[in-house]
């Protein structure tokens, strides 16, 4: 299903991508992602979403896809879609931080959405979702699927018993927003692409890793850990979206918007549902290979230490976001 690409074949793409041949011939488009192959954030959705596009287009969209970040990594998502390097990208929404401040706040610690409700609710015509989708069409792009792929994990080599267990150690942050949480737990934390995290645990570069289970599972980062640290909610969560280059999306025919939309919203609904039902044999699959999982349970004594510990940054963060999306959240 996934081809990788380098060199010139990328240029090749993108001259590909950004062309028709003529009034009958298909229109192309590409899709990058960073994530592993097997992550339920690629697995079940790309090969969905190229199906049904191609079903709802009536074989008018070919959808070319490459996978593991050969053609744009995860840091550099934000940059590569507005310019058009790719139509279509996987991202953390907290990659966009830099242009939209008030993404962070979807990646706040002590949060209290479950995945259930960003199934039910982050999607197109709801306040929030469209919230952020025009947020990011004037930075260039446009959100064609927003999910939950649950809270962060850390892998480490060493158990994680409080708080202080982070103190000076370096852990890979996958964003911004997670090296703010873990610089307040007093960690050292270094931003680190999802395909160098496991020579990087392996090599002692970073002694323990955040980023989501399904990712760390699909990566096998439980060969070169032996803990991992479930903090439910406590650390944030990982709110995912696709996203598509918007001057593409704008001159593509409104029946094929419209196919590109309504095969994105279908296939992040079964993504998003394996997802959720996914999670707790993921923690099996952990046990299983070695590692000794613990977990915060919300109102513990474990998970009120972390959060008096995150308070401040929770509240300095909130300083940060507008009003209009911090009434957003509180009324959904």
């Amino acid at each position: 299903m996934f081809k990788k690409i380098t060199g010139v074949a990328a240029a090749a793409l993108i001259v590909l991508s950004g062309t028709s041949t003529g009034s009958n011939a298909a229109e192309r488009l590409s899709l990058s992602s960073w994530g592993s192959p097997k992550h339920y954030q690629v697995a079940q959705f790309v090969p969905n979403f190229q199906k049904l596009l191609k079903e709802k287009s009536g074989g008018d969209i070919r959808l070319k896809t490459f996978a593991g970040g050969e053609m744009v990594k995860q840091q550099f998502v934000a940059t590569a879609v507005p310019q058009g390097t790719v139509d279509i990208s996987l991202t953390t929404l907290d990659n966009w931080s830099g242009r939209v401040p008030d993404v962070g706040i979807l990646t706040t610690p002590l949060w209290d959405k479950s995945m259930a409700w960003t199934r039910d609710n982050l999607k197109p015509g709801n306040p929030i979702f469209d919230y952020f989708d025009a947020k990011l069409r004037k930075e260039g792009a446009l959100i064609i699927a927003m999910f939950d792929i649950g809270p962060p994990v850390v892998s480490t080599n060493f158990k994680i018993e409080g708080p202080d267990s982070f103190k000076d150690m370096p852990i890979r942050a996958y964003s911004k927003g997670s090296a703010q949480v873990l610089q307040a737990l007093g960690a050292a934390p270094t931003i680190m692409g999802v395909g160098d995290v496991y020579s990087g645990l392996q090599r002692g570069t970073v002694k323990g890793a955040m980023g989501g289970l399904g990712g760390a599972v699909g990566l096998k980062h439980f060969e070169v850990t032996s803990n991992m640290f479930v903090p439910n909610g406590v650390m944030g969560t990982l709110i995912h979206a696709y996203v598509m280059n918007k001057e593409k999306f704008e001159k593509m025919s409104p029946a094929n918007q419209k196919a590109v939309m309504e095969a994105a919203a279908e296939a992040r609904d079964h993504m998003q549902q394996f997802a959720i039902d996914k999670l707790a044999s993921l923690l099996d699959t952990v046990r299983k290979n070695g590692n000794e999982v613990t977990a915060v349970e919300p109102g513990s004594d474990l998970w009120n230490k972390f959060a008096k510990r995150l308070e401040p940054l929770t509240a300095s963060a909130k300083e940060q976001y507008s009003k209009e999306v911090q009434s957003l959240l509180a009324k959904n």
